[in-house]
């Protein structure tokens, strides 16, 4: 058993960085881009257990004006799924509304993602019936395009970010997780929780919102030995900085997830969270404008 916990330590560290190099070749990729963009933790691929593949999309319908509603699935363990809006899309560049765009499920399952035809129609039918209408009010559902109200982000075969955008240190993100961690008052942390970290998104003035998971092995064993259980405490955190890596210690910092001893763990998060983290800390979109030019 702790072998097996070990291997998916490590599967878990080797696929969020081999999804960075992942390069979508599906018939969808202005939906895509808008996924990829709007979900902050998404990555954009779909790991099939042997190599990275392309995630899931299904169209369930489009508006008057060109809006699109569809799932989304880059869950191996075929458990979390989103719900999304595109407002539009030209030849160069998606436009969506930030922050509202976007509702994620977490379902029960037993295995791993099947794909196929029709399959992520049927995974998701009953999550689509229960949230579309509000989702669609949230986005203003058949009404006539108002770009003001957008973002955009060029159509994308892979998530990048323009510009020198710096990631936090492993010794910053260790700070930061050592801090949380004080708060948990564990009887054995470690010194070196992390295990990695991304970031996500970056606003209009270079501020970035970084995702930081930690582990603490053997958090409440602190004469621990091979012939015990193996425990493990998970802690996934986002932390908004600066372009300096600065950060507001009191508002920059969400927990999204913090529990013990979950093989497999997922979570979701809903996106009007996400959204007043940001207000909190002055993020600052780019909204589209009539003299861009893509």
């Amino acid at each position: 058993m702790k072998t097996k916990i070990l291997f998916l330590l490590l599967a878990i560290i080797v696929l969020c960085v081999s999804g960075c190099t992942h390069t979508y070749r599906g018939k969808y990729k202005e939906l895509y881009s808008v996924a990829i963009y709007s979900i902050p933790d998404a990555c954009g691929y779909l790991n099939n257990g042997e190599i990275d593949v392309d995630p899931d999309i299904y169209v369930w319908e489009t508006d008057d004006y060109g809006r699109v509603l569809f799932s989304y699935c880059e869950d191996r363990t075929d458990r979390v799924f989103a719900l999304v809006v595109c407002q539009s899309f030209d030849e160069s560049a998606v436009y969506f509304y930030p922050d509202v765009n976007y509702v994620l499920c977490l379902m029960e399952s037993d295995g791993w993602y099947e794909g196929g035809k029709d399959y992520l129609k049927a995974r998701t039918k009953k999550f689509y019936l229960e949230n579309r209408d509000k989702l669609k009010e949230a986005n203003d559902w058949n009404k006539p395009q108002d770009k003001t109200k957008c973002i955009s982000y060029p159509i994308s075969s892979r998530k990048a970010f323009e510009g020198n955008t710096a990631s936090l240190s492993h010794s910053q993100c260790n700070d930061i997780l050592n801090e949380y961690s004080k708060t948990l008052n564990l009887a054995n942390p470690g010194s070196s929780p992390r295990r990695y970290n991304r970031i996500l998104q970056v606003d209009a003035e270079g501020k970035v919102l970084h995702l930081i998971r930690g582990v603490h092995q053997h958090f409440d064993n602190p004469n621990w030995k091979k012939t015990d259980k193996y425990t493990f405490y998970d802690i996934e955190l986002l932390v908004i900085t600066d372009k300096e890596g600065n950060y507001d210690k009191e508002n920059g910092i969400l927990v999204l997830y913090s529990k013990a001893n979950e093989i497999n763990y997922k979570y979701i998060y809903d996106a009007s969270v996400i959204k007043e983290f940001k207000e909190n800390n002055n993020w600052k979109y780019e909204y589209w404008t009539d003299t861009e030019e893509h």
